[in-house]
This record gives structure tokens, C-alpha cells and sequence, in this order.
């Protein structure tokens, strides 16, 4: 027999899944709403009368108040006769429900808010209705929101740093905190000319570049190698830009170094028409960006591991003529003193790629197969300082 509690954490159960506000939404509502009660067997209302009893005293109790109301059926039992039970519990209406599980202000700001985003923006009706749970979960923010949905829809593609965006009494970090919600709503009261569509996460600022705002844009660290390149620059030869202005110096150079490690960087010597981009790890793809980088011979030297190869492969899927260097079993062997373990978050023991040369494979292989050493690394700030400068005049006599 469902007791009196059994039936509140059921419509507890019901409420919290939304069943209620759904069909609401939906204009589908069916009420009255009953919850059905078992019918006492014979041999319980024979043997447990007086536990029978209770339950209905304790039902009585809870459910004859208002517009709760409980149900009754007359039943013919071949020992105790005729007997009126209750055979289900009902709620006139929402507003009954709701008060029962003390939902009722809630409730009536659920229905306060619909209206205002559904007057608001008539274009978001058909997702209020599948969304019950987001006008809750942002209860208190639905004014701040909607002014800036309004403003998006006023002002498309702002261009600009979300911080200058002129909104009433909204701050930096409430559209930070907010840009799940703020994607969902945008995408569809804007149209698909205020949208770029290539951005669709919020990762690495997609928001920002998915509507038009500006953003940190990742930085460059570069030096010049050649003291003459530097007349554009007033003389200057360590410089860090972001990636956008990079994109755009179009440099007169025949050489390009890459490397992770920051001090090779500032260490590399000087070279006649040549660069050296240095502190960038896996954030090295973003040189994509830069398309006359592919016009110059480009150079990658990182760690010798599993984690080094595989973004030597990345980087080659986008710049193909790309070359690695002291990345080779020659150096490797030579700065055998020098050799360390691979950590085990960063190993790439199960994969393969597609984009390394023959004889890269083949050490790559081998690392993976620890034929040296188990998860082998060479660092490529271990390497010796007269050995890399031994190679870089070989390369470049």
C-alpha cells in the first residue's frame, strides 16, 4: 500500500524530471492528476484491519485539503462485506501539485519567466517548450539574459572585447559565466549572417569568434636571426605578437626554426635570412594561420619521444614540407648520457602517423617498442649546446 510519504517522493520524482512543466508547455496538461492506490487483498484487510485503517487515516490526513482530493471505491470482500476504499489520490491542477511539494512560488516564476522570454523573443517559443529545465536552472539571471540577447540582436557582431560591451548592469564575468546558455539562445534568435557557424564549442574562445567579439589572441614569440631584418622593428630582435599580426608581417626570410623549448630559442645563433619561433608545444598549429610561412624552408626540432613526434606529425599535416631536426637516432645515440623517461600522461605508445618520413617512423617505432629503453626520452634542452651548433652549420655551412 502506498503510504502517504511513497506518494510525495513519487511527485517529487515527477517534478524534478520536468513531467509536469513539460505538459504545460506543450498545452498537453491532464488533469486532474491521479496516483493510483494499491486495493487491499482480502487476506490483508482481514488479518491487518487496523494497519489498514491507519493508512487510510494517515491518506485522510494528507489529502483532503484544497483541491486534493482522495478517490473512493465500494468493494465487496467475502470476509468483511462491503468496504468504501481509496483508490487513488488526485490534484485538480498544476497549481495544487505545486503547493503540495511547497513548489508554489517556484512554480510561479517558472511561468512568469516562459511568458517574458516567450513575449521577449517570440522565436525562442518552440525551445521554451522543450526546455523546462534551463528556465529553471537560470531563475535568477532571465533579465540579465535577455538584455543581452537584445543587445546581439540590436548590435550583431559587435566587434569588440566582451568587456566594452554596453549593457545595463551586466559584467564581464556574468556573460563568462553564462556563455552555454547565451550560445543556445543567440543561435537562434540571430541570423545565420551574425553567426560564424565554423565555431560551434566554446573552447579556445569559440563563443567570442562564433559572434563576432574580439578575444586574447595567442601570442607569438619570435627572434630574428639576421641583425638585418630587424630595421623594420627598430632594431629589434625578440618580439612576441599575437597570432593575428603575425599572420599579416609577410617577412622576407629563407629559414624558419621551430622549437618548444624557450631557452634553444634565445640560445639559437645568428643565421643570415632566418627566424626561430620558440615556446609553442602543441599550440604550434595555430602557425597555420600564417600562410607565408609556407614559402620558407621550416625547420622542427622537439623532444625525441613518442609526445615529440606525434606533434612533429601535426605540424606536418599542415605545413608538408616541413623538416624535423635533431630529431634523428644519430643525435640520440650521441646524448645517450643524457636520456631520461617519458612521462606516462604524455606517451604515444599505441598510435601511429601518417605524416612522419620513413626514417622518423622507424625511430619512432622504435621508442615505441622501447628497443633502448623503456618510455625513452631525450629532452631537447639536454642536448649538448656544441653538438646542435655542430648540426646547424652542417645544415647550413
Amino acid at each position: 500500500m502506498k503510504s502517504a510519504n511513497d506518494i510525495k517522493i513519487k511527485l517529487r520524482k515527477l517534478w524534478g524530471s520536468y513531467k509536469f512543466h513539460k505538459a504545460w508547455l506543450t498545452d498537453e496538461v491532464s488533469f486532474p492528476f491521479q496516483i493510483k492506490l494499491d486495493k487491499p487483498n482480502n487476506k490483508t484487510l482481514l488479518h491487518q484491519f487496523d494497519e489498514v485503517r491507519t493508512w487510510i487515516s494517515d491518506l485522510t490526513h494528507h489529502f483532503t485539503q484544497g483541491s486534493i482530493r482522495i478517490i473512493r471505491k465500494e468493494f465487496n470482500y467475502s470476509s468483511m462485506g462491503k468496504q468504501s476504499l481509496p483508490i487513488a489520490i488526485e490534484f485538480e491542477d498544476i497549481e495544487s501539485i505545486a503547493r503540495y511539494l511547497g513548489k508554489w512560488q517556484e512554480w510561479q516564476q517558472f511561468c512568469h519567466h516562459y511568458h517574458t522570454i516567450k513575449s521577449t523573443f517570440p522565436v525562442l517559443t518552440g525551445w521554451l517548450k522543450q526546455s523546462p529545465a534551463s528556465i529553471q536552472k537560470y531563475n535568477n539571471s532571465w533579465p540579465q539574459l535577455l538584455n543581452i540577447c537584445r543587445h546581439f540582436s540590436q548590435h550583431p557582431i559587435p566587434d569588440c572585447y566582451i568587456r566594452e560591451l554596453d549593457i545595463n548592469a551586466i559584467d564581464t564575468k556574468f556573460i563568462e559565466r553564462h556563455k552555454a546558455i547565451l550560445k543556445t539562445l543567440l543561435d537562434q534568435i540571430l541570423d545565420d549572417s551574425a553567426i560564424n557557424l565554423q565555431h560551434d564549442k566554446l573552447s579556445e574562445h569559440g563563443f567570442e569568434k562564433r559572434f563576432g567579439l574580439r578575444y586574447e589572441q595567442p601570442r607569438i614569440r619570435f627572434r630574428l636571426l639576421d641583425q638585418n631584418m630587424a630595421s623594420d622593428f627598430s632594431g629589434i630582435t625578440d618580439l612576441e605578437i599575437p597570432i593575428t599580426q603575425f599572420a599579416q608581417l609577410d617577412l622576407i626570410c629563407d629559414r624558419i626554426f621551430i622549437t618548444e623549448n624557450k631557452t634553444n630559442g634565445l640560445a639559437f645563433p645568428q643565421i643570415k635570412n632566418a627566424i626561430v619561433i620558440f615556446g609553442l608545444g602543441y599550440g604550434i598549429q595555430i602557425l597555420k594561420q600564417a600562410n607565408w610561412i609556407s614559402q620558407c624552408q621550416l625547420y622542427y626540432w622537439g623532444d625525441i619521444d613518442t609526445h615529440g613526434f606525434a606533434i612533429l606529425s601535426g605540424v606536418r599535416s599542415h605545413f608538408p614540407q616541413i623538416h624535423s631536426w635533431l630529431m634523428d637516432e644519430e643525435t640520440l645515440l650521441h646524448c645517450k648520457e643524457q636520456w631520461g623517461k617519458e612521462p606516462e600522461e604524455k606517451s604515444h605508445q599505441s598510435e601511429t602517423f601518417k605524416y612522419l618520413t620513413p626514417s622518423e617512423h622507424t625511430l619512432y617505432n622504435k621508442l615505441k617498442s622501447n628497443y633502448w629503453q623503456e618510455s625513452l626520452r631525450l629532452e631537447q634542452e639536454k642536448i649538448p649546446f656544441e653538438w646542435w651548433q655542430t648540426q646547424l652549420k652542417a645544415l647550413h655551412p
